[in-house]
């Protein structure tokens, strides 16, 4: 029962002299076969700790051997398998390693491990999924008695709860040889005086003899575990209780060794990353100022990985070569695992791929996601989120967002100001960056955007105005016809149901005076039950048009994207009318009631408070014959301006048209409608009967 007690602890050196380190070397020959470390770890994390964790922090792997280039079950089968002959033979444990390891020769190292404790999770799972369940579940009782397993292994809680330890340290020193693995050393020049890499990897060679020598034991500790009968657990239990101390004895030697280990690894690999980061951050700074033949050159150092098919493209494509955004403009879309809400994300999609200019451009542009966590380790529910998401969406993504390499998120991060929302970074087809971000105008024009640089944002604002285009063209296209044909239209919000009947009431009376008036509803940008409730009793009661929930946040946002993206070129409302315009709006919606009234790409938009509006309402009586001459938006304006009680002496003089005289004449001035006098020129007219 007990293990082989050890003779004190060793330094690295004496444990590297131990091991026959050219024997391992000429073991390891890796073929370049892929396995997605990130999600198998986490799946035998999973099998170790199931007991803490909740239903919800279950990992589907599924996806994990949809991804794997080798035969994953097969492997885990064959190397368990390995390792279990080598417990009932005859071999020693150092013996058993070599073995094992040899099996294990065409896998990375850090592959090496993770398969080596994948063999390790199956064996330990399934004896304790049994052990846990034969109580309850027939099946399970069925099996036990089967493998003639005890009826109970209470005693040796304290060998599982060391056994636990062990594995959390072996999986932490697999995360340091990842995580050295990782590193693009073949891309750069590590100085030796600065950073040792063959002592590194001397270390790595060590921390998996050590880690696979250290499987083998447990495994071999619970093979003898299930032979046990019940008789022998309970002989242990009363005549033998020191070997179950004597065997967690043993297990937290393994893990002391392995810590000292580790903690050597850690800081060489700290050190290898520290200065792997800082020559990479220096690449990606000359890459983006020099001149290239294409993108490849950026893409490769951006989000090339260790293998050499890092994106994906939907369900169709689980595995896509960089080669395939050659020549393109690529759209870098930069955010968390879950992107944006549903919603917003199906207006993204309608605003690239499923835009009416979208077929027209497709050969020349990309869409590539570039997922970030918001923690230094990807949580499992960032992981489904982000398989389901990119199996969906019609763009491409980066296949295993979690082995970003650390230089390109903080890239983005300190370079590309990327804070947790989400911006697109464009580059041209040469791996230039043309617009840190681009998401504004999308929003705001869709693929009428294209190219998608700064130059192109700054020529579509040159040509825009403050009007009802700017505001509704392209969100709907009954909007979008109401603007072609110059329709005058009144946008409006509102908290209050009662206010918008009595609203749209009022509205209905003026529209009966032959007014061309069209009204809409188009809440705030709160997405709300209140708001979806007030949707719906328009709808029904037939009070006015509204737009649906989804093209109400689409308003919304393009009008926050008009107000970010204005600030790209002006901080000064006093001098920016559609900034000026943009924030007044965003605030007047958070108000109960308000309007908008305007025509199409007529700058003349008025907006209303719900106390203004009260005033018109009040005065109308004395407005509304004029409405025919002057229109509604003019004739709210005048009846909200002050009276004016003094007489007014501006005059006009103008040539005698017989329709102008039949139509109220407005003073500049006053605003009142002016009298009409008309003036005779009597020398001109005696001359001409003088000639005649």
């Amino acid at each position: 029962m007990a293990l082989n007690q050890t003779k004190g602890e060793k330094s690295l050196v004496d444990l590297e002299a131990d091991i026959p380190i050219k024997s391992i070397l000429i073991m390891h020959d890796p073929d370049g076969r892929e396995l997605d470390f990130e999600m198998l770890l986490r799946v035998i994390e999973n099998i170790m700790h199931y007991s803490t964790s909740s239903q919800e922090d279950t990992l589907d792997i599924s996806s994990i051997v949809e991804e794997s280039e080798d035969r994953l079950a097969y492997s885990i089968y064959k190397i368990s398998s390995e390792i279990l002959s080598k417990c009932y033979g005859n071999e020693n444990a150092h013996e058993s390693t070599l073995s094992v390891l040899h099996l294990l020769g065409s896998y990375r190292w850090d592959d090496k491990l993770l398969l080596a404790l994948s063999a390790f999770a199956t064996v330990f799972g399934e004896f304790w999924v049994i052990i846990q369940a034969q109580s309850q579940n027939p099946l399970a009782a069925s099996i036990a008695l089967l493998k003639q397993y005890p009826n109970s292994f209470n005693m040796f809680e304290p060998i599982f709860t060391a056994l636990n330890s062990l594995v959390k340290t072996m999986i932490e020193i697999t995360r340091s040889v990842s995580q050295f693995e990782r590193l693009p050393i073949r891309h750069i020049e590590l100085q030796d005086e600065t950073v040792s890499v063959a002592a590194t990897k001397s270390s790595i060679y060590v921390a998996a003899y050590w880690i696979i020598r250290s499987i083998i034991v447990c495994v071999s500790l619970i093979t003898n575990l299930r032979s046990l009968q019940d008789e022998q657990v309970h002989l242990l239990a009363f005549q033998d209780p020191y070997s179950i101390s004597s065997a967690v004895w043993e297990i937290a030697s393994l893990r002391r060794k392995l810590d000292g280990i580790g903690n050597h690894l850690n800081a060489k690999v700290d050190v290898c990353q520290q200065h792997t980061e800082q020559k990479m951050h220096m690449k990606l700074v000359n890459a983006f100022q020099e001149p290239h033949l294409n993108n490849q050159d950026v893409l490769q150092i951006l989000f090339g990985q260790r293998n050499d098919l890092p994106l994906k493209h939907s369900s169709a494509q689980a595995k896509v070569d960089i080669s395939s955004l050659k020549n393109k403009i690529v759209v870098l879309l930069i955010s968390k695992p879950e992107l944006l809400p549903v919603n917003e994300l199906l207006l993204l999609v309608q605003q690239t791929y499923d835009h009416p200019l979208h077929n027209n451009l497709k050969q020349s542009f990309d869409i590539l996601w570039v997922p970030i966590s918001t923690s230094n380790r990807w949580s499992n529910n960032d992981i489904t989120i982000f398989n389901l998401l990119s199996n969906s969406l019609p763009w491409y993504s980066i296949r295993q967002p979690w082995s970003l390499r650390s230089t390109t998120i903080h890239y983005a991060k300190e370079v590309w100001q990327y804070h947790e929302q989400p911006i697109m970074v464009v580059l041209d087809p040469t791996g230039m960056v043309s617009n840190i971000n681009a998401i504004d105008m999308v929003w705001i024009w869709g693929m009428k955007a294209y190219p998608f640089s700064f130059s192109r944002e700054e020529e579509l604002w040159r040509n825009e105005r403050w009007n009802l285009r700017l505001l509704l063209d392209s969100i709907d296209p009954l909007l979008t016809m109401w603007v072609e044909e110059e329709k005058s239209v009144c946008i409006y919000g509102s908290n209050k149901l009662e206010w918008v009947r009595e609203f749209t009431t009022e509205i209905k009376n003026i529209q009966s005076l032959a007014a061309q008036l069209e009204l809409v509803y188009v809440g705030n940008k709160e997405q709300s039950a209140l708001a979806c409730s007030i949707v719906s009793a328009i709808e029904r009661e037939k009070l006015s048009h509204t737009l649906s929930m989804t093209k109400i946040l689409l308003f919304w946002l393009r009008i926050q994207s008009v107000k970010r993206s204005r600030l790209k070129f002006n901080q000064r409302t006093d001098t920016d009318q559609i900034l000026r315009e943009a924030i007044t709006l965003l605030d007047t919606c958070n108000e109960d009631n308000w309007m908008i009234f305007g025509s199409s790409s007529s700058a003349d938009i008025l907006k209303l408070h719900v106390k203004e509006w009260a005033i018109f309402s009040s005065r109308y009586p004395l407005w509304k014959k004029y409405l025919p001459q002057i229109g509604l938006v003019e004739a709210i304006r005048r009846s909200l301006e002050p009276p004016t009680t003094e007489p007014c002496t501006h005059s006009r003089v103008t040539t005698y048209n017989k329709e102008q005289m039949e139509e109220t004449t407005f003073c500049d001035k006053c605003k009142r409608p002016m009298k009409k006098f008309f003036m005779y020129d009597v020398v001109e007219q005696a001359s001409r009967i003088k000639y005649d």
